[in-house]
Parts: C-alpha cells; structure tokens; sequence
C-alpha cells in the first residue's frame, strides 16, 4: 500500500476546524478509505498533559512556562508522537487539527523567535495538504481560562494575521471559514481532491 496523505487543518482558534474535521471524517467513512482523526497536541501523552496544564490548569494545577518553553513543549509532543504518525501513514490518511503551523503560529504571535521555531520543529514530517480556516472568529466556543482564546480580541486578531502570512509562505489553501459548513467542507474536499 501507498503511504496515506497527511492532511492537516489550521485556523486560529474558534473558527471551526473541529467542525470541518467531523465532515472530512464523515466522507473518509463513506468513502471506505482507511484514514485516523488527530488533534495535536496529543493531551494524553506525557508532553501534552504539562501542555494542558500550561494552557488552561487551575490555579492550583497550572504550569507556568515562558511562552518559548511552552513551544518547545508542542515541538516535543509532534516529535514523539512522529513515529506513530508514520506508522498510521503506513495504514491510511491522517487528518490533523493543528500541527507545526500551530506552533509557528502561536510562537510567533506571543514573540518567539522564527529562528528558535523553526530549530524546535526541524525534522518534522510536512503535510501533504495544509488548509487555512480564515475568517471572524466564532464567539460561541471561546474557552474561559484558556492561554490562547481567553486572551482578548487583539492578540487573537494577531494570531489570525500571522497564520496568513504562513498560510501565504507556505502554500496552504485559505478558505474563508465564515460561510455554511457544508460550503466551506466542499471547498476543502474540492482543494484535497485537486492535490492528489
């Protein structure tokens, strides 16, 4: 068997991308094509539990980390999960929400180093399809208390800006996410198409 396409939606957040993951799987299973959902980070390994704990614990479980650790922790969690994610290539699709551009992303909105990024994700697999969800963030599913949605209009405004500029940089398909899901899903399912 070939090795399976790695598909990744990104998006600053409350745009809808978990929403746009349900409608991918609901045509994979339709489709009978052997495919595994992954949100990274991935919050039950060893990584993602401190990752957790930095970006939404209580105050009596919250790990306070530099914005630059907290980087270098979602680098960590990509890269020990990579061999599982190439065996699951191996298997079938993947689709992801959120991945490296995530990182770069966020590292940057919060002023990390490009350079210190791209040394933290060196070696990491690429997708063969990035998809960009742009648009007015949705209101209805900010998370109180979160590190990323919690912390105003401005600085996700930013986030939004900059995950152009990658979007741009790096050749991932932009779709405007404020639109019927149904509409945006056949955008994303006519640009997947169009990639193999």
């Amino acid at each position: 068997m070939t090795r399976g396409l790695f598909i990744v939606i990104y998006g600053s957040n409350n745009l809808g991308k978990s929403k746009q993951l349900d409608l991918l799987e609901r045509d994979w299973l339709a489709m009978g094509r052997p495919y595994t959902r992954l949100k990274y980070p991935i919050y039950d390994s060893p990584t993602g539990v401190l990752i957790n704990r930095a970006l939404r614990g209580d105050e009596h479980g919250k790990l306070e980390l530099t914005d630059e650790e907290l980087q270098t922790l979602f680098a960590e969690d990509r890269r020990c999960f990579q061999p599982r994610l190439v065996e699951l290539l191996e298997e079938g699709d993947v689709l992801g929400e959120d991945y490296t551009g995530t990182g770069l992303a966020w590292g940057l909105t919060k002023g990390v180093s490009r350079e210190l990024l791209d040394e933290y994700n060196a070696g990491l697999l690429v997708p063969d399809v990035a998809l960009l969800l742009d648009g007015e963030r949705f209101g209805c599913g900010i998370e109180k208390g979160h590190r990323h949605e919690d912390g105003g209009e401005g600085l996700w405004q930013r986030n939004r800006e900059i995950h152009l500029e990658l979007a741009k940089e790096l050749g991932w398909f932009i779709v405007n996410a404020n639109r019927n899901p149904e509409t945006v899903h056949g955008d994303i399912m006519n640009y997947i198409s169009f990639s193999q």
